[in-house]
């Protein structure tokens, strides 16, 4: 029962350092810099000398083994942390990317009681919200819908001092393509919307109609299954044992009395 379990703990270790990679495998070649100073350029220190050196015993001082060993793994692992070992992520999410862009003098209470229900319905959904105005609020893409409706019910009417560019895309960078939508909320677009963005979907929306039907026909609110790619990042666990292996070797320095 135990080498089960034995065998069960290295195959879980193994998976969680597969597919790791390095990106930046060329700075390996730093190694044989340190390799040929160790070679060619040896430390010397300032030598003393004696009068009659026969009274002096030619006893001759080594540092030890582990000594050794812990200045190269120490530069070993500090390289391998430059290296940058990552792994890449493939996850299935689910949902669309909605950005909600308001026109802050279309706000009202029924405008905002819509918008929460139409929330409320897409809980596979990530939403961003954007209010171009004199102080525009921008909130990225999330999940964390309660936060979201906070937000909601302290809205307020305003005057349209800003305009939707195509600029709005920068709210999309991390959206699969084809999964972004844009709801341009506003009763009057045409002072609001300069330009729209390339490759987003774009809804420009009366909020006096009845949109969130509308929108739930033309985008219904299923699970729609995508591929999301992202970077688990080990710099860390060379950059901690080396780190450990340095103060191994100075101590041991310390020891010996070395500078």
């Amino acid at each position: 029962m135990r080498r089960r379990w034995g065998i069960i703990v290295s195959m879980s270790r193994l998976s969680m350092f597969d597919g790791v990679y390095f990106q930046f495998p060329k700075l390996g070649f730093i190694l044989f810099f340190f390799l040929a100073c160790e070679a060619l350029c040896p430390l010397r220190t300032n030598p003393i000398y004696f009068p009659r050196t026969l009274f002096f015993e030619s006893n001759e001082t080594k540092s030890p083994l582990w000594m050794w060993v812990a200045k190269w793994a120490m530069i070993s692992f500090f390289i391998v942390a430059l290296m940058s070992p990552v792994r890449e992520v493939k996850e299935e999410v689910s949902g669309y990317d909605i950005l909600i862009a308001l026109d802050p003098a279309s706000i009202h209470p029924d405008m905002i009681e819509d918008i929460q229900s139409f929330i409320e319905k897409r809980n596979h959904d990530r939403f961003a919200l954007y209010i171009p105005g004199a102080s525009p609020i921008m909130i990225p893409l999330s999940d964390d819908y309660e936060a979201l409706q906070k937000i909601l019910l302290q809205l307020t009417a305003d005057h349209s001092e800003g305009k939707i560019t195509k600029e709005i895309e920068r709210f999309f960078s991390t959206s699969p393509d084809g999964k972004g939508w844009v709801l341009v909320l506003s009763e009057k677009p045409k002072k609001l919307v300069r330009s729209l963005p390339i490759g987003v979907e774009v809804s420009i929306i009366d909020p006096n109609e009845d949109w969130v039907e509308m929108s739930d026909r033309a985008h219904p609110p299923f699970e729609v299954i995508r591929v999301q790619k992202y970077y688990e990042y080990y710099y860390i666990y060379p950059l901690f044992i080396g780190f450990l292996a340095m103060l191994l070797y100075l101590y041991g320095r310390n020891q010996k009395g070395l500078a």
